[in-house]
């Protein structure tokens, strides 16, 4: 949905009511993040509202998707914490972090040169479980290393686990 649309809504209705419509697909917290992120302030003394204060013109950011503007905060919100479990005060650090920690695993695999498996066509039966959060994040890791996806590692470990 464009800035516009949302900014012609919210003079009608609350911000809260508009997150929860069906095609916004946004919380009310993200959607005023995303308004003040695309310029838009929100004041309440005098006639309130919300008014563009950002730089460029008004019109050209009223026709971009609100989505481009949270999209941001969905990413810095699901950054997961950095390896020594150190508290991170910057929100740029924290992706700063994230980034350097996964270049420095693509390197690593680089010069790992994994073995590429030949996959074949097998039928497969869709399974469910449960498993420690910093297990799965280790396999998702291992995973991207070796160049194979999540299912083909836990099939071989269990596969390896059962014949041995």
């Amino acid at each position: 949905m464009k800035i516009g649309e949302i900014l012609e809504l919210i003079k009608t209705d609350k911000p809260a009511n508009i997150a929860k419509r069906a095609d916004v697909h946004l919380s009310e917290k993200l959607l005023r993040k995303a308004l003040n992120k695309a310029g838009y302030e929100y004041r309440n003394s005098g006639e309130k509202g919300w008014y563009f204060v950002g730089e460029g013109d008004e019109e050209t950011v009223q026709e971009q998707l609100i989505y481009d503007f949270a999209t941001a905060g969905k990413a810095k919100a699901n950054v997961s914490t950095n390896v020594n479990k150190e508290p991170i005060n910057d929100t740029n650090q924290r992706s700063n972090v994230g980034i350097k920690r996964g270049k420095e695993q693509v390197k690593q695999a680089n010069e790992q040169s994994a073995p590429t498996i030949e996959r074949t066509n097998v039928i497969r039966k869709r399974s469910s479980f449960d498993m420690d959060v910093e297990l799965m994040k280790e396999l998702k890791i291992q995973a991207i290393i070796h160049d194979r996806t999540v299912y083909e590692l836990v099939e071989s470990a269990v596969r390896h686990y059962l014949l041995n």
